[in-house]
Parts: structure tokens; sequence; C-alpha cells
């Protein structure tokens, strides 16, 4: 364990949710939870500015985190971002970070969310979609950080559409996702897929069965909307029935 600790930022977005930002060792541990509070819970990670230690870059990492190929201006170095949701709002504390190489101690010092350069707000909005079902009450919590990422997030040509029918939502393809965030008239909004029901007229065709989670309700006809996997996300075209 590093014995001296290293500073972090803490950006404090709920009673029990915030975003640690600290110095990446050149070793590139892989953060695996948090040892110290035990009561806090990391929820994702993502690792930003690995332009710094390579000319190349660094591409790929577990569920599809990206990295920047480079640093933003005024930055001192490439940094770990870590996702954590915790039973009480974290203060000038010390936490102590397990990785797969050594544990890391970081002093928490309580910071603005302007400190996240466009760049960082766009990882940690990838790892955070990427994180499982687990992870959508703290997505609901750090959206204000990532909000205006995701939104920019390109949809695919052929992407699967999402429409609006009588009594629900359908979705085109055979891969059920755990949840959909969607943004509507009344903003955004996540909810977990309680079930699925597949039909092959026309082509495969899913009619979900939604619960709402946080924000807005899922109901009428999004203008944006993405399907949450395990492992990924898939960003959805929108359509009318």
């Amino acid at each position: 364990m590093s014995t001296v600790p290293v500073p972090g930022q803490l950006i404090a977005c709920a009673a029990k949710a915030s975003l640690l930002r600290f110095p990446l060792p050149p070793s590139l541990p892989i953060p695996l939870g948090v040892a110290v509070p035990e009561e806090v819970r990391l929820v994702t990670w993502a690792f930003a500015g690995l332009g710094a230690l390579s000319a190349e870059g660094d591409a790929g990492s577990a569920k599809d985190r990206a990295t920047e190929p480079g640093l933003r201006a005024g930055a001192v170095g490439p940094v770990c971002l870590l996702a954590l949701a915790a039973g009480r709002p974290l203060a000038d504390e010390t936490l102590t970070v397990a990785t797969h190489f050594r544990d890391i101690a970081v002093r928490l010092e309580p910071t603005s969310a302007e400190a996240l350069s466009a760049t960082e707000r766009d990882l940690l909005a990838r790892a955070l979609l990427s994180a499982g079902a687990t992870a959508l009450a703290s997505l609901g919590d750090l959206f204000g950080l990532v909000e205006a990422a995701v939104a920019a997030l390109p949809v695919p040509e052929d992407a699967p559409d999402l429409a609006g029918e009588e009594g629900g939502w359908t979705l085109r393809g055979g891969a059920i996702p755990h949840g959909l965030l969607f943004r509507t008239s009344s903003g955004w909004g996540c909810a977990r897929v309680v079930s699925s029901r597949l039909g092959f007229a026309g082509g495969p065709r899913q009619h979900l069965a939604v619960a709402p989670l946080w924000g807005a309700a899922p109901e009428g006809r999004p203008d944006r909307a993405i399907a949450l996997h395990a492992h990924g996300f898939t960003p959805l075209a929108t359509r009318a029935a």
C-alpha cells in the first residue's frame, strides 16, 4: 500500500454519490474496489490522459472504457476517475483504493465539477453507461456531470430503433437490455427493463415492460434513447409507431 496519500479531487454530486479524480501512477493499476472506508462502493472507473505516457496513446480497457489520446490544456498528467457510491457524504478524509497492483491511499479534497474536462466527462459517461444494472441509481446521481456527453453520443446509421406504441415501447432486435436511458419533453429519465416479449413479424422486435427508476416517466416517444447492457450500451434511433 502507498504510505503517503496522494491528493485527490472529490466532486460531490449527491448525498451518497461522488466522483474522485486523482493522478494515475505509471504502473496503471486497475481499480478493483474501495478497501477503506468499508461503506464506500466503487461503481465504475475510467483512465484519462494516457497520451502523456505514450505518444501513441492507449486504447481499450475493461467494459469498453475508451481513453483519450492526449491531455487537455493545463492538465498535469494522466488521471484516474472513480465513480463512488457511499452510505454517507464523503468529506476531508483518506480513502484507500484496492487495485490489481497495490492499494493506493487518496486524500480527498472537495472541489468543483469544473475540474473535469469535456473529454473526461465523455469517458466517465461511457464508463457509467457500461457499468451494469447495479449502477443505474448512481448514473442518476452523477448524471449532471455527463449529461452533455451523453446527449452528444452519435447514433449509428444502422442503430436499432425504439418506437412508442400504445401500451409501451418496442425495440428492434433480439438483444434484451437491462435498462433504458431516454430523453422526452420532460427531460432525461432511466427505466429498468422488467420483461421483454419477442415477436418476429417483419423481423425480431421486442415489446418491453419497464419500471421507472429516476427522472422523467417512461412514456410517449423519446427524442433520445440508449439501451444499457451488461458490458456496453447502444444509442438507439427513435421513431413513431
